[in-house]
């Protein structure tokens, strides 16, 4: 079975305009998938999506807003309820960088929202009826930091875990009946959200990857594994860091390049 044929006619993608979440829309519509595009940014979406139609012939559809307000939810629902919706891929992220109580606590909770209780809210409410036909793809994005407690980026940390493992429970619930889930779980990516960081490079800091070879690895994993960490050196950090080194020595490591990274210690 073709990728069109398995997890088409149309993808929806929330948080497409820029980063990771472009690159999955450039990467679906070159497979041939429509493409329901949700995101903040108007022009980069509204230019991506005109761009995506006319190079390869497929259809596209924009919602212009941030997913945790209601209208735009229904906005997306009135879209995708009109179409076979085969695919689903949440992108829509929010990171916090600093220290927890430095950081005001609407911060925190905003981050949940995104990247939580949005994501579950839209898997809740978009992919029964691809069980019902019994064919369909979820992909989640989590990240490196959600294998372990990371300083500095503590509730981003624990959105990741909360989305790795719901991801990798998934897989197991819904692969039964036709419907294939991922997590991809990338190292640093050179997406704007992590150049706005400004993160300084320091002493084995680790490789900035590509947008390209991450959205790749986790489209190539849809369908064959619960989860894929991208890029070969990111797979050994994972493993050095989560399964090999005592959870107290790992984190703390974790901790200090942190603090190395972006408080300058």
């Amino acid at each position: 079975m073709s990728f069109p044929q398995r997890y088409g006619p149309w993808a929806l993608v929330v948080g497409a305009a820029l980063g990771l979440g472009a690159e999955f829309c450039r990467q679906l519509a070159e497979r041939g998938l429509n493409l329901v595009m949700v995101a903040l940014e108007k022009d980069e979406l509204d230019t991506l999506a005109t761009d995506l139609a006319d190079r390869y012939g497929i259809r596209t559809q924009t919602v212009t807003g941030d997913i945790t307000a209601p209208e735009v939810l229904e906005s997306v629902a009135l879209l995708v309820d009109d179409v076979e919706l085969g695919l689903i891929v949440y992108n829509a992220g929010l990171s916090v960088c600093g220290m927890w109580l430095d950081t005001p606590l609407e911060r925190h909770l905003k981050t949940i929202d995104i990247n939580v209780t949005s994501m579950m809210t839209v898997l809740h409410r978009f992919v029964p009826p691809m069980i019902e036909r019994g064919r369909g793809g979820v992909v989640l994005l989590s990240s490196m930091s959600g294998l372990l407690g990371t300083p500095m980026y503590a509730s981003y940390a624990g959105t990741k875990a909360l989305t790795l493992n719901l991801a990798e429970s998934l897989w197991d619930e819904w692969r039964p009946h036709g419907v294939d889930v991922v997590a991809v779980v990338p190292g640093p990516t050179d997406t704007p959200g992590y150049r706005a960081d400004q993160p300084r490079t320091i002493r084995n800091s680790p490789k900035v990857m590509p947008v390209a070879p991450v959205v790749a690895a986790g489209l190539a994993a849809l369908g064959r594994r619960p989860s894929v960490i991208p890029g070969r050196a990111n797979r050994f950090n994972g493993t050095l860091l989560s399964r090999v080194l005592p959870r107290s020595k790992a984190v703390a490591l974790m901790g200090k390049s942190m603090r190395e990274m972006y408080a300058g210690e």
